[in-house]
Parts: structure tokens; C-alpha cells; sequence
């Protein structure tokens, strides 16, 4: 008996470390709010929220990324513009802790983590660029249903390092919680993305 019980739990071990090995789930998505941010809208209240709920991604978005275990990695490339003057291309790295999945091992649920984004607000008509690095935590909720993604998720902004192609300007660094302090000291952006895991 006590060989059994050996044998089984020697089996059990394995399923789980094979289950823990295979769990890699590769994946792309979209904002779906990011090509409304890009239209100018003749409501200025509507100008200045929707970019808020487009995690400030204008045009077109899309991620790629791995989930491999309770962890995921990934990158979100974005071109758009806000009004017919600029354009606005973006490139993030992020990566998410699944609070939960530690435990279930299901990869959805519950998640938290932190990103990097590099974007330029280019003048088409000036020739001139302002160039950005932001930092900023996550946390959201992903939800995988067979090989379909539903991700909601917050952004709070941390940081912003600034630098320009004007003569005589110079780079600036500061904590930046939020793109309009005066209405709130802490905004974090809202992003909705759906996608397709393989």
C-alpha cells in the first residue's frame, strides 16, 4: 500500500511539474477604444476623456505577449494621431503577476504589474518632435475563455522623462500621476483589450 500511495504521488509531482512547464500561452490583441481616441470630436469634453479610457493609445494598437505560468510579458506597439496636425507612435513593455493563478494556474484573473512606454508627439507641419518615457503600474483583470482574451486594466502613471528636437529646450524628469493634476493628482488611464491566445 505504502508503494502505491509512493507511485502515486511521484505521478502527481510530474503531472504538475509538466503542467507548470507547459503553460506557455502566446498571444495578440487590440485596444478597442484606442481608434475613437484618434477622432476629433466636436464635444471638447469627448477630446479629453476618450484618450483617458484609451490608456492614451490614438489609432491603432496592438500587443503581443506570453503568459507562462503566473507571469506574462508584453509589448504594445500604437500609431495614431489626436488631431490632423501630429502623430503619435508608441512602443511599451510591460510585464503582470496573476495574483491568484499561483494557486489555480487557470491564466486569468486577478493581476498587477508595471510598464515602460517610449512615445512621439510629432508635428507634421514643424518638423518637431517631443520625445517621452513614462513608467506606470498595472493592474487588471484578464480573463481567458478558450482561445479568446478579454483584458480590463488600469494604468497609473509614475513617471515622465521629456525631451525635445527644439533648439535651446532641455530634457525634464518628474513624478507625473496624472496628465491633468489640476482636475485630480491621481488618474490612472483605462484600457479594454481583446484578443486571441495560441
Amino acid at each position: 500500500m505504502k508503494n502505491l500511495l509512493l507511485i502515486i504521488g511521484l505521478l502527481c509531482i510530474i503531472q504538475s511539474a509538466q503542467t507548470q512547464t507547459d503553460t506557455n500561452v502566446y498571444y495578440l490583441s487590440t485596444n478597442v477604444l484606442s481608434p475613437l481616441a484618434g477622432i476629433n470630436k466636436s464635444i471638447t469634453a469627448a477630446n479629453v476623456l476618450v484618450p483617458l479610457v484609451s490608456n492614451l493609445e490614438y489609432g491603432f494598437t496592438i500587443s503581443g505577449g506570453l503568459i507562462k505560468n503566473y507571469h506574462s510579458f508584453e509589448t504594445r506597439l500604437t500609431y495614431g494621431k489626436s488631431n490632423e496636425y501630429n502623430r503619435i507612435p508608441q512602443v511599451q513593455f510591460g510585464w503582470n503577476f496573476f495574483i491568484f493563478d499561483y494557486f489555480k494556474h487557470n491564466q486569468s484573473g486577478w493581476y498587477v504589474g508595471s510598464f515602460a512606454r517610449y512615445w512621439l508627439y510629432y508635428n507634421k507641419y514643424t518638423e518637431q518632435g517631443l520625445q517621452n518615457i513614462t513608467t506606470n503600474l498595472t493592474m487588471g483583470y484578464l480573463w481567458k475563455k478558450n482561445r479568446m482574451i478579454y483584458d480590463f486594466r488600469l494604468n497609473q502613471p509614475l513617471t515622465i522623462y521629456s525631451w525635445s528636437t527644439i533648439e535651446h529646450t532641455k530634457s525634464g524628469f518628474e513624478v507625473n500621476m496624472s496628465p491633468m493634476p489640476e482636475f485630480s493628482p491621481v488618474l490612472p488611464f483605462i484600457s479594454i483589450n481583446i484578443g486571441y491566445a495560441f
